[in-house]
Order: C-alpha cells, then sequence, then structure tokens
C-alpha cells in the first residue's frame, strides 16, 4: 500500500502512540464484566478512529501491494462466511476490527516509521514495559494475595501477559543494544527486560517460553554461516531464561512448587490441546466453508463429545471455550478452507519478510525476527492477536517489519489504487458508531446484573440486542432474583437461536417448559442436547420426566 501527503505535519503522532500503549498496558475497570479486556479495547478503537481520522485530513489514497490483496480477499471471506453465521453481530465486530487494524498497520507502515523509525519502536516498547514494571512489582509486594490467574497483572488472564512478552522481551534486547551507552532508555530497559523475565516465569506460559526460546534457535541458525563469531550473541533471551529460572527456583517453596511444574510441562510438552485441536478439526471437515467469522464460540460444543475422554477443554454447563487457541484453526474453522489458507499466506509472508531483514538487515532487525517467529508460535496454542494488547503490539510489530522490509529490499512493483481517502469518513462513523454502542451496552449490561437493575440491562438490549453473555444473564436474574419464569425464558428464547449448543441454556429452557407443562417443547430441547451431550446425566432425568407426563415409554 502506498498513500500521498502523509510525511509532513504529524508531530504528535509518536506521543499519542506512546500514550495510548501505556493505558493499553494497564487500563481496567470494575464497571465492565472483562474488566481488563474491555477499557483496552476502548483504548485501542479510540485510537483506530483517531488515525481513520488523521488520515482523511491528510487525503490519503490507499493503494495496494500483493500482501494487500491477500488482506482484501480475506475480507471478502469472513463477509461471505456470514452466511453461515448464528450471530452475526459478532462477525461484523470482528470484520470492523479486522479493516480497522489493516489500515491501522497501513498508516503506521507509510507515515510513522517512514517518520520516526526505529527509535519511536524503541521508546514505545520501554515506556509500556516500565510502566507495566511499576503496577507489576506494587501488585507483588502490597496486593500478593489478590493475584491469581485471572488477575494475574495488568493484562488480566495470565497468558495474556505471554502474548505481550512475545514481543516486548525481543524488542527490549534490541533497544538496550541499540543505545551503544548508558542512559535513561537503558537503564529503563534493562530494569523492565528483567521484572519482564521475572514476571514470564512466575507465569509459567509455556507458549512464551517455547516461542522466544524458538525465535532464538530460528535466527541463530539462519546467521551462523554469516556471522560465525557473533551468532551466539543472539541467545540472550534464552541465557536470561536460564539464569531467571535458576535464581527464581529459590523462591519456588514460597511459590508451592509452581514454577517447578510449568518447567516439567515445558519439557513435556504438555499443552492440553490436543483435544480441542482435534475436535476443531472434525469441526472444519464437517463445515469446509466455516461456520461464521467469529463464531466458533457458538458451534463448537457440537464438535466438542461433550462427556468423552476426548471432550474438549473449557466446555460444558458452567464453562465457555470462546476461541480454539490457534488462531490458524480459528479461520480455517469460521472463514473455511480458502479462508484460512489467505491467512497462513498472510502470516507466512510477514514470517518471510521478516527472515529476509534479519539476514540483510542489521541487529535490530535479527532481534524483531525473534518476536515474530515467538508472537507466530505463541499464536498456535493460545487466544494470541484476539486480546488488545496482543493485537495492538503485533500490529506495532508486523507493520514495522514491513516498513523496514520495503527500505531494505526497495521493493517497486506495480499497484493499482483502491480507495480514495473520500471513503474513510463512511468507515470512521461505522466504526466509531458501532464499537461506541457495544462499549456503552457492555456497560449497562454489568451493572445492570451486578446491582439486580432491569432497566439497565433493557439499556444494554437496546444497544446490542445480540450480546448472548447479557442475556443469559438477565435469564438468571429474571429466574433466581424476580422469580418471573416467564421472562426467563422468553430471555433463553431470545438467547438460543444466538448460541444453539450452549449446554446451560438448553437446560434452563427445558426445565421452564417443564414447569410450565409444555413437556412436548421440554422434549424437543432435550433431544436436540443429548445429540451432542449424550451422556448428560441432568438431561436424561428430565427427559424421562417428561416422558412420564406425555405417556410416552421411559427407557433411554
Amino acid at each position: 500500500m502506498r498513500s500521498n501527503g502523509m510525511n509532513a505535519g504529524v508531530p504528535w503522532t509518536g506521543v499519542l502512540i506512546i500514550l495510548v500503549s501505556v493505558l493499553i498496558s494497564i487500563v481496567s475497570s470494575d464497571a465492565f464484566f472483562y474488566k481488563f479486556d474491555v477499557p483496552k479495547w476502548i483504548v485501542f478503537d479510540f485510537f483506530i478512529c483517531a488515525s481513520l481520522a488523521y488520515a482523511y485530513i491528510k487525503k490519503v489514497d490507499i493503494e495496494i501491494s500483493r500482501l494487500g490483496w491477500l488482506s482484501i480477499v480475506l475480507l471478502l471471506l469472513m463477509f461471505a462466511s456470514l452466511l453461515h453465521a448464528v450471530n452475526y453481530y459478532e462477525g461484523v465486530s470482528f470484520i470492523l476490527r479486522y479493516a480497522g487494524s489493516v489500515l491501522l498497520s497501513y498508516y503506521l507502515l507509510k507515515s510513522v516509521w517512514h517518520r520516526y523509525g526505529l527509535k519511536l519502536l524503541f521508546d514505545i516498547i520501554i515506556f509500556s514495559s516500565i510502566i507495566f514494571s511499576l503496577f507489576y512489582i506494587e501488585s507483588r509486594v502490597i496486593d500478593y494475595e489478590l493475584v491469581h490467574v485471572t488477575e494475574f497483572s495488568s493484562f488480566g488472564f495470565v497468558n495474556n501477559l505471554g502474548q505481550v512478552l512475545n514481543i516486548w522481551l525481543p524488542v527490549l534486547v534490541a533497544a538496550i543494544l541499540y543505545q551503544r551507552k548508558v542512559n535513561t532508555r537503558s537503564v529503563c530497559g534493562t530494569l523492565s527486560f528483567i521484572v519482564c523475565i521475572c514476571a514470564l516465569l512466575e507465569s509459567g506460559t509455556r507458549g512464551t517460553i517455547l516461542g522466544l526460546l524458538l525465535g532464538e534457535i530460528v535466527l541463530f541458525l539462519l546467521i551462523l554461516n554469516k556471522l560465525k563469531h557473533r551468532a551466539f550473541t543472539y541467545l540472550i533471551i534464552t541465557f536470561s531464561l536460564i539464569v531467571g529460572a535458576v535464581g527464581y527456583s529459590q523462591l519456588d517453596s514460597y511459590l508451592g512448587g509452581r514454577l517447578n511444574k510449568k518447567i516439567q510441562s515445558v519439557q513435556n510438552l504438555e499443552t492440553g490441546r490436543t483435544d480441542l485441536f482435534a475436535n476443531t478439526f472434525d469441526m472444519i471437515l464437517d463445515k469446509p466453508l466455516g461456520v461464521g467469522v467469529n463464531n466458533f464460540e457458538y458451534i463448537h460444543p457440537k464438535y466438542a463429545k461433550l462427556g468423552t475422554e476426548e471432550a474438549s477443554p473449557m466446555v460444558g454447563e458452567k464453562v465457555v471455550l470462546k476461541t480454539p487457541h490457534n488462531i490458524l484453526l480459528k479461520f480455517y474453522s469460521e472463514t473455511g478452507w480458502l479462508g484460512g489458507l489467505v491467512f497462513s499466506a498472510i502470516l507466512a509472508l510477514i514470517l518471510f519478510k521478516s527472515m529476509v531483514n534479519a539476514y540483510y538487515g542489521n541487529q535490530s532487525d535479527r532481534w524483531l525476527l525473534v518476536a515474530v517467529v515467538s508472537t507466530l508460535f505463541h499464536s498456535l496454542f493460545t487466544a494470541l492477536f484476539l486480546t488488545p494488547g496482543s493485537l495492538f503490539f503485533a500490529i506495532l510489530l508486523f507493520s514495522f517489519v514491513l516498513y523496514r522490509n520495503k527500505a531494505l529490499i526497495g521493493e517497486n512493483t506495480a499497484r493499482t489504487r483502491l480507495v480514495s481517502s473520500n471513503c474513510l469518513p463512511v468507515l470512521l462513523i461505522i466504526y466509531a458508531g458501532f464499537f461506541s454502542t457495544n462499549h456503552l451496552a457492555s456497560y449497562y449490561a454489568h451493572t445492570g446484573y451486578m446491582s439486580g437493575n432491569q432497566e439497565d440491562m433493557q439499556r444494554s438490549f437496546k444497544l446490542n440486542p445480540y450480546d448472548s453473555k447479557a442475556l443469559f444473564d438477565y435469564y438468571i436474574l429474571q429466574r433466581h432474583l424476580y422469580k418471573d419464569h416467564e421472562k426467563a425464558l422468553s430471555a433463553l428464547e431470545r438467547f438460543l437461536p444466538l448460541y444453539p449448543y450452549h449446554t446451560s441454556g438448553l437446560l434452563a429452557s427445558a426445565e421452564l417448559m417443564i414447569q410450565r407443562h409444555d413437556y412436548a417443547g421440554a422434549m424437543k430441547k432435550l433431544d436436540f442436547l443429548l445429540i451432542f451431550y449424550p451422556d448428560l446425566k441432568r438431561a436424561q432425568e428430565m427427559k424421562v420426566i417428561a416422558k412420564k407426563q406425555l405417556g410416552q415409554p421411559t427407557l433411554l
């Protein structure tokens, strides 16, 4: 892609990006159910809107390269996959964020990195990591008893931190070495690097540890013949992890042996996701065109082999699996074989360009390859790119890699103009309007549920009538707080079309129907449930009751 007239007059951009990166690293709010993710998404979406607005003001004309064409094809396949979706709203949400992320990458590639270069990237990571480190240390010194797996750090869930450290740690090493002297940046970078290593060891995030080790091995092998005497200097993170593990093990008894267990699981590669991947592959074979972008959560229980030894983890009555914890499987299962292949090609092209940069470029390019390899590897085992922190920093990393590749190779292939800057206000209005109502609906849904305020819940539904979680929460309020079974059943009737294989929703609906003497309706729900969860005892017992009332044989 290429733009016109965007190289001047952007002195505020660097400061804004640093501010956004810091906020995404630390912001949270109890006003939302997802107290860490939603506030970060708000910051992320604001930055997308600001970038689109600035691009329009500067009259940016967008042109496409080969990577741009792949991105457009994937976008079209996402739209096509909506034909198979049960929750169109969630699909549109994903499509808008994808489009915004692609345009943000383009803006960074052609304007920001061209103007500020490597120095800004380093400042972004140093500022973000040092502020994060202060919050991390404060939580360990003052609030250690409150630390648990879902609130491990300012990024929330324990794995979310590891997703960001894939990028931070290699870039911090590059930033420290880039200074070539002791100054504020090198000192802050070194201190935050040490804290981040400690945080990684405490979390024991296997995908991050293995990804960083793999990244350094790939770099080592790539440059071994070219830089024989310096190749071993690119194993700094590996050495740091070994030294850190030895020192950190002294605290292992205080942490209940957590570190040792995690190290053993890394050595044994016990990811616990084999069944999930296998069941997702079955899902892909059965739905070669996909189940609809961002609709994996709503359809996967059908293929999860519930009640068996091969069951997918985190699927059942009280737990929800939102992704297959593999970014490639997510796209293959949601957008079909073609969508998965296109997305795989995009990631492969980014990896290839990063390797070219590492071979022909400088020391910083080589450390960025470690970050790219680590990030892509970890994305095969977690929800990386699907959380605001990991997505934001991945956009920064990938866009800079593409910028450096063009600078090194001097690519000058023919391009065709696709979008005029006059189209940007349309996307800006749609994006801002959609996510403003989305975030406001999330606020009303959570505050309404926590306070038992039906008016707030209704406000939420007016803003977003497709929020499956809010609808299920509303059912809980009506049934257990207000004892209004009619409204409870009505909420479930709105919920189940959006989440047709939700175990608890189907059970609750059948139970309420039995209470209303609608035994035939209950039988339909239970028969449907027992198709994909045949050994669910509670459903079997309820079916016996319904059959007796209908005068049918009770043998199952």
